[in-house]
């Protein structure tokens, strides 16, 4: 042919001007200097003979590299399926100076086709060395800035113009499809994407740090068609995906996972979710989040066979049963009790409320991984007031992945709480939080913490008492918020036999304790009472924090209370991690017996826990 025989002597394009005789072009889609992406959609009216011209660059491989994706380079779908039917690869190219050159002749089917091609990297290879990076069109100049930029260093390094040698290869790049002069009057152009049939609500074209965020009411139980395309790095975990919940249980009934996910075509982190889902009838919320690169905005490798449609997308079966679909708007905080949110390091913060009567609540909480991978650094947990026991706590094995850094975790929940006083609590640790990330943040960034909400469309807010707690506060002794190298001691009274309840936090290591409380008779200065590492448990955060709840019988009489620490880690000066519940550091006394009057707490400290009713 004549375009192989002057292909070394003329330039691509005077090449495409010497395409066959009786020939139209239909599509051309050519020069990427100023676009990564470019479609065009047709319709054939009959089954038609496509010739294809197009060069692209990739491929390549060497002594110090192995073989790479194309980086420039054409594909055609069928608009109606979204299936790939030919694409340009290693195999139907052949070398053209740097660059790869393909022509082929295929035939299409009547119907409709997209006809694309991205160019979004540049690989450049000498003897030494060799380099890909992305070519990001929202940078001005694509290749660093003024003088001592990123082009200087590349002439430097290369000796040659290396955004020179881009602008004129990228230039000739692109694809052509021709037909007889015959057949063009069959062939029409349409703007690409075409829809999907039946779509109840999509949400494509998406771009970096995007939350989707989308009720969806079923008036009876349904079928749906979800189209979701997706981003999973290699060992990690999925970087752009969506899922569903139910909006009433928040049971989560549809994902994008690993598993049930396959290859999108072009670069291997491309996934894809195609399948019909049976919901039953009901109001759901679909989620789709996206991180900060390789989107419909700049694709950092090869995009997906339908680049266009990156993000999610609901159908229906037929067009009756769109009917049967309702979207509207989602709140995601709706009768919010109590909330901890934009977390920083090291904090350590408290919300109180009490309710009034058993309650269904929604716990939406953000946190971080620790390194164990079976703990958590940043997380948040609900206390009893009472007994400082914990009513709920985040739990790594109940945490999804939060999108971003695969430590970022959260959790979206249920739960069931009587009638009572509670403290919602939220800790950190020196890194990785709102505003201050060591890593890719969250999807959620402004809900970083706790969030405690009333389940449910009929949840009245009428129960809720925010703030002060009501709680019991008859403490009878209490030394607490302990510092370093302490000898504290309080004395008290009791005018009958009493039930006491034992609330201690301290320090100890290898069966020893270093900070720890006891109670001596006042008279004969004999020990009654002494906590032990034995009968404590841990007390959250360093192993070495302990805690002991119990309850004894004191007999009538006078009684010292003492505590003491040694010279490290105590209140404020932590040299490991606090425990949960560090503002009570050291040990308080209060009468076991429920329905007692209120009485303040010691000076300067938080109230006192309350014991919970007897069996």
């Amino acid at each position: 042919m004549l375009k192989q025989f002057f292909s070394f002597t003329l330039p691509h394009f005077l090449i495409l001007t010497l395409s066959m005789a009786g020939e139209r072009s239909v599509v051309s889609l050519r020069d990427f200097r100023s676009k990564e992406l470019k479609v065009e959609g047709i319709e054939l009216g009959k089954s038609t003979a496509i010739h294809i011209q197009a060069l692209g660059a990739g491929g390549a491989s060497g002594a110090t590299w192995s073989g790479e994706d194309l980086f420039a380079r054409g594909w055609i779908i069928n608009a109606r399926t979204r299936a790939i039917v030919w694409e340009m690869t290693k195999e139907n190219t052949s070398e053209e100076d740097d660059d790869l050159s393909c022509e082929e002749n295929i035939k299409l089917e009547p119907g409709s086709y997209e006809v694309y091609f991205a160019a979004p990297t540049f690989s450049y290879h000498t003897w030494r060395s060799h380099f890909t990076i992305n070519i990001d069109h929202r940078k001005k100049p694509l290749f660093g800035g003024d003088e001592g930029g990123d082009g200087e260093w590349f002439k430097g390094w290369w000796t040659e113009d290396l955004p020179g040698v881009w602008e004129k290869r990228s230039k000739e790049w692109g694809i052509d499809l021709l037909v007889k002069d015959s057949d063009a009057s069959s062939v029409q152009k349409f703007s690409a994407p075409r829809d999907l049939p039946n779509v109840v609500f999509k949400a494509t074209g998406l771009g970096e740090h995007e939350v989707i965020r989308q009720g969806i009411t079923l008036n009876e139980p349904l079928a749906m068609s979800i189209y979701a395309l997706g981003e999973k790095p290699d060992d990690a975990d999925l970087a752009d995906f969506g899922w569903m919940v139910n909006a009433a249980t928040r049971e989560r009934v549809w994902e994008m996972t690993p598993r049930n996910t396959h290859h999108a075509g072009g670069a291997d982190k491309n996934v894809m979710f195609s399948r019909r889902v049976t919901l039953d009838k009901g109001e759901y919320v679909l989620y789709y989040i996206t991180d900060d690169s390789h989107s419909s905005v700049d694709w950092n490798a090869p995009p997906p066979f339908d680049p266009l449609n990156w993000g999610v997308t609901l159908s229906t079966e037929t067009e009756a049963e769109m009917n049967k679909v309702k979207p509207f708007d989602y709140r995601e905080d709706e009768n919010v009790i109590a909330k901890i949110t934009k977390v920083g390091n090291d904090e350590y913060r408290q919300e109180e409320f009490s309710l009034k009567d058993k309650a269904r609540l929604r716990v939406y909480a953000f946190g971080e991984q620790s390194n164990s991978r079976r703990t958590l650094a940043d997380y948040g947990y609900i206390m009893d007031a009472r007994t400082r026991e914990k009513a709920w706590e985040m739990d790594v094995d109940r945490c999804s992945h939060a999108g971003g850094a695969s430590k970022n975790l959260f959790v979206d929940e249920l739960i069931n709480l009587p009638k009572g006083s509670y403290v919602l609590t939220y800790k950190t640790d020196d890194s990785h939080s709102y505003d201050d990330w060591n890593d890719s943040p969250p999807f959620d960034e402004e809900h970083y913490g706790i969030t405690l909400m009333g389940a449910g469309k009929n949840f009245k807010m009428d129960v809720v008492s925010k703030g002060g707690s009501g709680r019991d506060n008859s403490a009878i002794a209490q030394i607490g918020r302990v510092g370093n190298n302490a000898d504290k001691s309080q004395r008290f009274h009791l005018d009958r036999p009493t039930k006491v309840r034992i609330y201690a936090i301290g320090e100890g290591q290898k069966r020893t304790m270093y900070d720890y409380g006891w109670i001596e008779n006042a008279k004969t200065g004999d020990v009654v009472w002494e906590m032990t590492y034995a009968m404590g448990f841990h007390a959250g955060g360093a192993r070495k924090n302990r805690m002991v709840n119990t309850t004894i019988l004191l007999e009538k009489g006078d009684y010292v209370l003492r505590y003491t620490s040694d010279d490290s880690h105590s209140y404020g000066d932590w040299n490991e991690d606090p425990p949960d519940d560090p503002q009570y550091w050291g040990i308080t006394l209060y009468e076991d017996t429920p329905d007692v009057p209120e009485a303040p707490p010691a000076p300067g400290l938080p109230p006192p826990p309350t014991p919970p009713p007897k069996p």
